[in-house]
């Protein structure tokens, strides 16, 4: 069998964590603990999540992270529309 040929235990690896990770259960789930969070904890946490940035960016390969340092930049019409809800804010 030539290689990625036969891809459907993948694909059904795929599908079941879409389904885990889709539904109303899983975003109570992740919710649970910050219910009864102070603002303090919350903002303490957000902070420690975003020292991982790092870290994770330190694990891809130097191509990747050019890629992502370097992002294609928007199509023409869309800093056209930027531009004109830009406008439209100063106006008023």
């Amino acid at each position: 069998m030539p290689h990625g040929a036969d891809l459907t235990t993948e694909n059904e690896r795929l599908a079941a964590q879409v389904q885990a990770l889709s539904g109303d259960d899983h975003i109570r789930r992740e919710a649970a603990p910050w219910c009864d969070a102070t603002p303090a904890e919350r903002v303490a946490a957000t902070w420690s999540l975003c020292a991982l940035v790092f870290w994770f960016r330190s694990l891809w390969p130097e191509d990747v992270r050019q890629r992502a340092d370097q992002p294609e930049p928007l199509p023409a019409d869309t800093l056209a529309l930027l531009e004109r809800l830009k406008q439209a804010g100063t106006r008023g």
